[in-house]
């Protein structure tokens, strides 16, 4: 009998930010279950023709940061709904792209996405700082998947206001199926982020030293952080399922030696989430 994950798909390559990241992983799950009945719907009803529709929902919760940099976590519900055509255009959570390319392991595409700013009031250490408007992210993505292994970069520009910034992300890693219903998946990431971005989320300005008692500190463009993360999946039915995800960040450079991460947060960040899924025909 056939798995029912059909190898490592996402429909939100390379996501930054990490509720976003949870989006990620509950579309992984998900979309595995749906490309496996497709499959199985090509083999046994293949006179009728599979639908060219996904849609699928979810919802769950991750224990995460109050923001980027804390070192004070919180609960946070995390519902989810995705929307695939014919496996070119996808709408995942605060993400919708095109597979412009799609052929053989290769993905590409351009990719605009919702991110959330931040407020002065999630966490006392952000008192004085003033809040980060909502930004749209605007780029584009490229992956390649062979067997278990899959390896992807994503380069967006915020476009609407918010961070101002350009922000890219590579990562790569393996899923293995360890038995018919259950898979495990580890990957790494690297970010880099530029100097409108840094400063937005990590540097103080003048104007915010004066209300909040940090020194001024500039945040320069560079690497911002490298993390990795553990997965697990479990299908229950080829429409249900639910998923577990651990993922460890460490910030760099100027993101670490920001007064909001050395002086009252934590370079080292952690993410937990567990979600289910169910998928309709």
């Amino acid at each position: 009998m056939p798995s029912r994950f059909a190898g490592k798909i996402s429909l939100a390559p390379a996501l930054t930010a990490n509720w976003l990241i949870i989006m990620a992983g509950v579309a992984a799950v998900a979309y595995g279950s749906a490309a496996a009945e497709a499959a199985d719907d090509d083999n046994s009803t293949s006179e009728q023709g599979a639908s060219k529709w996904s849609i699928i929902i979810g919802g769950g919760g991750a224990y995460m940061p109050d923001y980027e940099g804390s070192d004070d976590y919180e609960f946070q519900p995390i519902p989810f709904a995705s929307v695939v055509y014919d496996d070119f255009v996808f709408l995942s959570g605060p993400s919708v792209g095109v597979y412009l390319l799609n052929y053989e392991g290769f993905k590409a595409g351009p990719i605009a996405r919702y991110s959330f700013g931040r407020d002065e009031d999630d966490n006392h250490a952000l008192e004085g700082l003033g809040e980060v408007d909502d930004s749209i992210e605007v780029g584009g993505f490229l992956k390649y998947e062979i067997g278990i292994w899959s390896a992807g970069l994503t380069v967006t520009q915020d476009v609407a206001g918010g961070h101002e910034g350009l922000l890219a992300e590579a990562t790569t890693g393996i899923a293995v199926p360890l038995t018919e219903n259950l898979r495990s998946s580890l990957e790494a990431s690297a970010s880099w982020a530029d100097s409108n971005y840094m400063e937005t989320y990590f540097g103080i300005s003048p104007a915010q030293s004066a209300r909040s008692g940090y020194d001024v500190y500039e945040a320069d463009g560079g690497f911002k952080d490298v993390g990795v993360t553990l997965g697990l999946d479990y299908m229950f039915t080829e429409r249900i399922g639910i998923g577990g995800r651990a993922q460890y960040k460490r910030l760099l450079g100027d993101a670490a030696d920001s007064p909001i991460v050395d002086n009252e947060g934590s370079a080292d960040q952690f993410l937990s989430t567990l979600f289910l899924t169910y998928r309709f025909r």
